[in-house]
């Protein structure tokens, strides 16, 4: 084999090296290596140099001794004599005699200490440069790869030469990347450590690029990467006539991909830092469809260090203080704008790219930088909204997760309809409106007829109930009013004339009706009363409780005033307002309305009337998860009595066999909670058919049962069909099919699938927002998901913020001692110890258990699982011999109240053994 050619020298042209770096009265340019301090040209010899150029890269980082030989003498033994005369004559350059600018880590390394700034090139600048004259040429032998020649020259730059190698005989082909210095050899040792974590964490994937073998013995250093054929996404562009001849819908397809890949990426804790199109190649799938392949993490950063311990893989191309490469390498043109000011690389930087490789898809150009009044170039609106949320120039107004990106890009056509139903219909013909609220005609006439009716047969019950003409000529007028007050105010928003608006929904036309009662009825009257119990009822039905509470009330109030307590109608507007109470968690004025509707019937009460209070007794026994044992017990009980009086498929019997499936698998009984919960959708399909609303809310508690057993896979099918069923009974996102997407993103969650989780919690967090109140337990629980989540992603701050959010709302809605918000604060906890507050999570933690102890007090396993967490947190700080008193405790209770096998009880026996 022929020796191999000398590595060239680095040359001013290359791009990627063309910084400038500032800090104190020095600027070191580094292109050409040129140092310059107080605005004088300083010659120095080059070892010196490349050492403050390997300090800048990790400023504020100690860089060891064994990372600047590789570096800055590759492939060389070195004394620590020479390092120690180099960092001398670099102090003596930089004029720092005192050592305040690179401080010695004794026996360690060195640091850098001090504010720098990075000047980058221009964005023209980032245009393909002159290549220097190639290290090897075509036909030349790979060295160190026997029966390898190359064939083709890719690129070559400031990160080395890349080359297309084929095998002899295989015809085999292979990219191969050659680092020419000490930093391209610790780039290249970067990309190896990454593709090993990325490999062992997702698996192979088709959508990043393998690391088939490397070399880094001897020089030349280079990895081998699979090769694709089709190049990179700018090189298949060109082929295919430029990407502004691609099909607008492969072009957005593309980068949904890309986002999906990176989500991955993100998701075990791995940045790219240098996203653009020659760093995403192409390959054709068996229909002959582009997909794409991430490649060179060269420049790319770990957020956790630890899971590249955890995993065993060694820390090659990294400093040992620190995994992560803090300076704003990458691609002018795709760098995000904090990353130019000094600001840490987050997520948020990859979405930024990806922004603007959106923005230059869209327009057709991937010269195109996102400068100022780049708006007018993308006529869709809604694309228009997504590249300025992926690419804005405030990280902080900027998608959190890129996962978003590809949600959004793929409901274009959804997001343009609901646009479209949300459009006013100012300005347009006449004809134009009347002919598109033909089609919510139908809707409203069967809003109006369910009233009518409605009211209509309770006009006649009440007349055949009771022979006086006066009560049956008062509910005779009470049916006028209400009917006027339907026609005339609530259907009027079907006229396009009076409300521009043809696409109006049901949601819409409540708060006009309802702000029009006072206009209409002035004082007390029954007609009013039984308006504002049906708008409230449609509220509740819309899960709007807060809405819903003061009609009722007002309704309640009128009713027992003018008919009396024990009044049917009084009796029925109790029962309503009973649902908002338990929508609001509101559990003591849930019982006491029940306990009302029961003493208020005496002694004649209706099967129909006494059979729901008792229900809503219970459940709200069962809520407050009290007495764990005394509540299973008279729920089964209470279920045969329903199965007895109205039948096993009755609605009533079927909510409280549904309710018991749960709360058996909540006191972790799954042999009993699975089969009556599959039992309960069965009987509900059965009643109700495969695709209604109920059926489909059934199998999304069939979903939630099958995750709290641990049974993931089949929970993500049961889930994945029960979103899809309500969505399409929907056709939009409700507050059903969001509930859908929270239990099956915690299925996610659970098999550390974090990236595809992320997404479908926050679609639950901002459901939350934009369709509660502003403190609802709703939105608690999407919070503490979202949290939960992030905190699995290692992205601690973000996690601390919301979860303390959601705490102080359980504080002022539900007080702090229900265990609902037990559970989220003791969830804060772990997330302030992942964010490296020790002493505050400690105090979260001791906090939660003193109150846990105060609310179960029964033997529940729950106090099991506080104690088992506080003793888990305080054995990671150190204090065994309290983590062992707590974990031996918390062993105790969940023998006791699961069982020797039951996984609580599995889990605290491992923690102690491993003290």
């Amino acid at each position: 084999m022929t020796s191999p050619p000398a590595m060239p020298q680095r040359r001013a042209s290359d791009a990627s090296s063309a910084r400038v770096w500032r800090f104190a009265n020095v600027e070191f340019d580094e292109a050409g290596l040129l140092l310059k301090v107080a605005g004088q040209p300083v010659a120095l010899e080059h070892r010196p140099l490349e050492l403050l150029r390997l300090l800048l890269h990790h400023s504020g980082e100690v860089v060891t001794k064994d990372e600047i030989f590789e570096a800055v003498w590759p492939g060389r033994v070195v004394t620590e004599s020479s390092l120690t005369k180099c960092a001398g004559r670099l102090r003596q350059a930089l004029g720092d005699g005192e050592q305040t600018m690179i401080r010695t880590a004794h026996g360690y390394g060195y640091r850098l200490a001090a504010d720098i700034s990075l000047q980058l090139p221009a964005p023209a600048e980032a245009a393909p440069e002159a290549m220097p004259e190639p290290a090897f040429t075509i036909n030349d032998p790979v060295p160190n790869r026997p029966k390898w020649q190359f064939v083709e020259r890719l690129h070559g730059g400031g990160f080395g030469e890349v080359w297309i190698g084929e095998h002899a005989k295989t015809r085999e082909r292979r990219v191969f990347k050659f680092g020419r210095d000490g930093v391209q050899l610790t780039a290249l040792k970067r990309e190896i450590t990454l593709f090993r974590l990325l490999n062992d964490a997702l698996g192979p994937r088709p959508d990043y690029a393998r690391i088939l073998d490397w070399n880094l013995e001897e020089p030349p250093y280079f990895i081998e990467v699979e090769f694709c054929p089709q190049g990179n996404l700018q090189h298949w562009a060109d082929a295919h006539g430029g990407v502004a001849e691609l099909a607008p819908g492969t072009r957005l397809k593309l980068v949904a991909a890309i986002a999906d890949a990176l989500a991955a990426v993100h998701a075990v804790g791995v940045l790219h830092k240098d996203l653009k199109p020659a760093n995403i190649l192409i390959r054709l799938d068996a229909e002959g469809e582009p997909q794409i392949c991430l490649t060179d993490f060269g420049s790319g950063r770990v957020l956790d260090p630890q899971r590249l311990e955890r995993l065993g893989i060694t820390r090659m191309g990294f400093t040992q203080s620190t995994v992560a490469d803090g300076s704003a390498s990458g691609t002018p043109l795709y760098l995000a704008p904090e990353l130019l000011a000094g600001a840490a690389p987050t997520v948020r930087a990859d979405v930024y790219a990806l922004g603007v490789m959106l923005y230059q898809m869209v327009v057709g150009d991937f010269r195109r930088p996102l400068a100022p009044g780049w708006e007018a170039e993308v006529a869709d609106e809604l694309l228009r909204e997504d590249i300025a949320l992926a690419a804005a120039g405030d990280p902080a107004k900027r998608l959190a997760d890129v996962a978003q990106l590809a949600l959004r890009l793929r409901s274009l056509d959804l997001r343009r309809l609901e646009r479209e139903r949300q459009a006013l219909a100012h300005g347009q013909k006449l004809d134009q409106s009347l002919a598109r609220a033909h089609a919510r005609r139908g809707l409203l006439r069967a809003l109006a007829a369910t009233f009518l009716v409605g009211f209509a047969i309770s006009t006649w019950l009440f007349y055949r109930a009771d022979a006086a003409s006066r009560r049956a000529e008062r509910e005779a007028a009470t049916a006028r009013a209400v009917t006027d007050f339907l026609t005339r105010n609530l259907l009027s928003a079907a006229n396009p004339l009076i409300s521009a608006d043809p696409n109006i929904r049901v949601r819409e036309l409540l708060g006009p009706a309802a702000a029009e009662l006072d206009r209409r009825f002035i004082g007390d009257s029954l007609p009013r009363a039984a308006i504002e119990d049906a708008i409230g009822q449609a509220y509740t039905g819309l899960s709007e409780p807060m809405r819903a509470l003061p009609l009722l009330e007002s309704a309640l109030a009128v009713r027992r005033k003018m008919l009396g307590d024990a009044d049917p109608q009084t009796q029925a507007t109790r029962l309503q307002l009973i649902d908002v109470h338990e929508l609001n968690n509101n559990l003591p004025a849930m019982k006491q309305l029940a306990q009302q509707v029961l003493d208020l019937g005496k002694p004649a009460l209706d099967a129909e009337t006494e059979l729901p209070a008792r229900h809503a007794l219970l459940a709200a026994d069962c809520l407050a998860r009290k007495l764990e044992d005394a509540c299973l017990k008279p729920e089964q009980a209470f279920l045969d009595e329903l199965r007895a009086r109205l039948g096993p498929k009755h609605e009533l019997s079927l909510l409280t066999e549904n309710d018991l499936a749960f709360d058996l698998a909540e006191a972790q009984r799954f042999d009993e909670a699975l089969p009556m919960a599959r039992e309960v959708l069965a009987l509900t399909q059965e009643v109700f058919g495969a695709k209604h609303l109920m059926t489909a809310a059934r199998k999304r508690r069939l979903g939630s049962v099958l995750n709290m057993a641990g049974n993931f896979d089949e929970a993500i099918k049961v889930l994945t069909e029960a979103r899809a069923d309500l969505l399409a009974i929907g056709d939009r996102e409700t507050q059903y099919s969001v509930a859908a997407a929270n239990d099956l993103a915690y299925s996610y969650l659970q098999t550390q699938r974090y990236a595809e989780a992320l997404p479908l919690f926050r679609l639950g967090l901002d459901y939350q927002r934009q369709n509660d109140p502003a403190e609802s337990p709703n939105l608690t629980l999407s919070l503490n998901n979202t949290a939960m989540t992030l905190m699995r992603l290692k992205r601690f701050d973000e996690a601390v913020a919301l979860q303390r959010e959601a705490v102080a709302i359980d504080a002022r809605l539900i007080g702090p001692d229900h265990p609902d918000a037990l559970t989220h604060a003791m969830n804060l906890a772990g997330f302030e110890d992942g964010a490296g507050r020790a002493e505050q999570a400690e105090h979260v933690a001791r906090e939660t258990l003193a109150r846990a102890r105060r609310q179960f007090t029964h033997g529940e396993w729950d106090l099991g699982w506080y104690v088992f967490k506080t003793g888990a947190l305080l054995a990671a700080h150190g204090k065994k011999a309290e983590a062992r008193d707590l974990l031996s405790e918390s062993l105790a209770k969940f023998r006791s109240a699961l069982g020797e096998d039951n996984e609580n009880t599995r889990e605290a026996r491992a923690a102690i053994a491993a003290l």
